[in-house]
């Protein structure tokens, strides 16, 4: 594993969460960013649906947060992405064209999959970390622990049905992160500029984690 690419899956075996952040402007979804890093979220995501997400990628430059581009779809998106600071890309598919360019810049690749074919699939183009979504739909932390008997040494991310109440079950099953979209930063809160919400959510989503963790190595 290339050097930063290694260093973000430390950052992510550390720190269990991603804050996946979507927003309708790129004001409000800068603000959002800032909310949940204020909150004590280590990784966040700045996803292409963002108008222009790779100039919120710059605006996060010095961040004491680990940022990446979500929603990458095409070697174009990923190649702006690093340029503007981007250290992972997650998608919600596996692209060979994007693996490629992770692959050429040394950056944490998180491609979406859905059956055990697919992560298989995924991993084999070069995969760091799997993005198993939508989990929820597929039965959350019970479809991790079925499909991670004959894969227990992929590295998995829930995303896609991941709130407060589940947090601590997908890490109990084996994921290595969790993705964390509207239950955390809500376009909805972005577009009413409750930014202070999204913060307290933050700091309720890193509090579950910790005391999971402490439980854990107890």
């Amino acid at each position: 594993m290339a050097p930063i690419a290694q260093s973000v899956f430390s950052e992510l075996r550390a720190h269990r969460l991603v804050a996946v952040i979507r927003a309708a402007s790129d004001a409000h979804a800068l603000e959002a960013a800032r909310a949940v890093i204020r909150g004590g979220i280590r990784l966040v995501e700045i996803t292409f649906t963002c108008p222009d997400a790779p100039s919120i990628l710059r605006a996060l430059a010095g961040a004491d947060a680990v940022v990446g581009a979500g929603t990458v779809l095409t070697a174009e998106q990923a190649h702006a992405a690093i340029a503007a600071g981007a250290r992972f890309l997650i998608a919600p598919n596996m692209s060979p064209a994007v693996a490629a360019v992770a692959r050429e810049t040394g950056v944490l690749y998180c491609p979406g999959a859905y059956t055990t074919t697919e992560i298989l699939a995924a991993l084999a183009a070069g995969a760091h970390v799997v993005k198993v979504y939508p989990v929820g739909v597929a039965g959350g932390p019970d479809y991790i622990k079925v499909i991670r008997d004959p894969l227990p040494d992929v590295p998995m991310l829930a995303a896609g049905g991941t709130n407060l109440g589940n947090v601590a079950a997908f890490l109990d099953v084996g994921c290595v992160g969790i993705g964390l979209g509207a239950s955390l930063a809500d376009p909805a809160l972005a577009a009413a500029g409750a930014f202070e919400t999204i913060e307290a959510r933050a700091r309720e989503f890193v509090a579950r984690v910790a005391a999971r963790e402490r439980i854990a190595g107890a």
